[in-house]
């Protein structure tokens, strides 16, 4: 029953319904007439009844606020751990509610080179730690056909929560999980970074596609940290599209060419 529940809550069920639709329209025409045919009743005595007042709603913060809110909470983190901590107790952002795990970062903070994934899959939700799964496999052959092992890189998420269903975030989402990733590459300070997918205009503030984003060093400057940033296709796209990947290969060769550069 456990696993069916959670099947129905990463297909995106929120509620349960009945098997046979009801019609509200119908029901609601018909409340009168039975109020009409309906013997009259006494009315009962009013009871005195001690009422506590009312409590007051709970306002909402607008997306303005909660970005603002997320901006000031980054801000003070001065560390990667605190980073993450300010993370999992962050509560304005929807996904954190039905997501099984906060993904955050695997690997060495210190790293010359950040791969950075797009929103969890749920391989990845269901771990905690990104490019979990084949994709995670896929790019452990990558890094070696490049002379690096995942522990010599640092894997970090761009969305740290899985949508539910697989979906794509959306824009509030995005907005208010921006702040945190925008830190968590101030703190790490690589020299070059790896966008995976969606994750490259996410970071870029584009709405061009991978297709036209891969392939192409963009400067990418935050605070007072610079680093070169190489979009590229991600892993489980190219397990779907494995004519895609001579391009990635060429990829990888610019990024070990860059590194070796930086050295």
């Amino acid at each position: 029953m456990a696993a069916l529940v959670r099947f129905y809550l990463d297909a995106g069920v929120t509620e349960t319904i009945g098997e046979e639709p009801v019609n509200r329209f119908h029901l609601a025409a018909q409340q009168p007439a039975q109020a009409t045919n309906a013997p009259a009743r006494p009315t009962p005595a009013a009871k005195p009844t001690h009422q506590n007042p009312a409590a007051p709603a709970i306002p909402v913060p607008s997306l303005a606020e909660g970005v603002r809110k997320a901006q000031e909470i980054v801000s003070g983190c001065a560390n990667i751990d605190a980073l993450r901590d300010a993370l999992e107790k962050f509560e304005h952002c929807s996904l954190k509610k039905l997501a099984s795990h906060t993904v955050f970062a695997e690997g060495s903070p210190g790293a010359k080179l950040m791969i950075i994934d797009r929103q969890p899959s749920s391989d990845e939700d269901r771990s905690g730690f990104p490019f979990s799964g084949a994709a995670g496999q896929l790019l452990n052959k990558m890094l070696a056909a490049i002379g690096l092992e995942r522990h010599d890189v640092y894997l970090a998420s761009a969305i740290p929560w899985r949508p539910p269903g697989g979906r794509a975030p959306t824009e509030e989402e995005r907005a208010l999980c921006l702040p945190f990733v925008l830190r968590h590459i101030e703190l790490a300070n690589p020299a070059c970074i790896m966008a995976c997918g969606e994750a490259a205009g996410y970071l870029l503030d584009q709405k061009a596609g991978i297709n036209r984003l891969r392939g192409k060093w963009n400067d990418l400057q935050i605070g007072a940290v610079h680093a070169r940033m190489l979009p590229i296709f991600h892993p489980a796209f190219l397990i779907d599209q494995p004519v895609s990947k001579k391009l990635a290969w060429a990829d990888l060769l610019s990024l070990k060419a860059e590194l070796e550069q930086e050295r």
